[in-house]
């Protein structure tokens, strides 16, 4: 954001069109002629209310040049190539671990259902989806991103991929996403689950 500072004073202390004529000599060359008594020598500029500063000391801030108005004009958008649109997978191998049993102690050992995988999503993808959008900005980019997770048996994400159009990777979206669903935290379950994310990008 752009903030345009103007001092109180600017835009309301301009002159009158003849206040910076102080003397004028006639066309006679000075000499006085009887009877023409022009008035009442210097005048004194409107005040200005901001502490001395009157028209003619510096134009750039009397001089009432609003171009601009003050606004921000929007970014404009990056040319991206089809190059910059294809879609990439990149991040870690999230090839699902072998289920290991532990039939000695007899405890629970399961993927995660469909419920604590959603429930988990629904409230802690915003980080990840705030990545999306940043690599995203000042661009037209959109559909649907995936992000492929392995979480271990205590519901710790371990490895993580992308697929995310290639000027996204080129953004840092990849390390930012992988932070991200490093601190979701799933139902701790026993086994391994391979859960995937869909992130829409509009």
């Amino acid at each position: 954001m752009y903030l345009a500072l103007r001092p109180p004073w600017a835009g309301r202390a301009q002159a009158p069109g003849d206040a910076a004529t102080v003397a004028q000599a006639p066309s006679d060359g000075g000499v006085k002629k009887p009877g023409k008594k022009r008035g009442g020598g210097r005048r004194r500029p409107p005040s200005s209310g901001g502490g001395g500063v009157v028209s003619g000391d510096d134009p750039s801030w009397t001089g009432g040049d609003d171009s601009g108005g003050g606004e921000e004009l929007p970014p404009k958008l990056v040319a991206l190539t089809a190059a910059d649109r294809a879609l990439e997978w990149r991040g870690d191998d999230t090839t699902k671990p072998a289920q290991k049993l532990d039939m000695a102690n007899g405890a629970e050992s399961r993927a995660l259902d469909d419920g604590e995988i959603q429930s988990t999503i629904n409230g802690q993808s915003g980080a990840a989806q705030s990545c999306i959008v940043q690599a995203a900005a000042n661009t037209d980019l959109h559909g649907t991103l995936t992000v492929r997770m392995i979480v271990d048996g205590g519901g710790r994400v371990t490895r993580s991929k992308l697929q995310a159009p290639h000027y996204m990777f080129e953004h840092g979206v990849l390390a930012c996403v992988q932070r991200a669903v490093k601190a979701m935290k799933f139902p701790a379950v026993g086994g391994s689950t391979l859960v995937t994310m869909p992130i829409n990008l509009t």
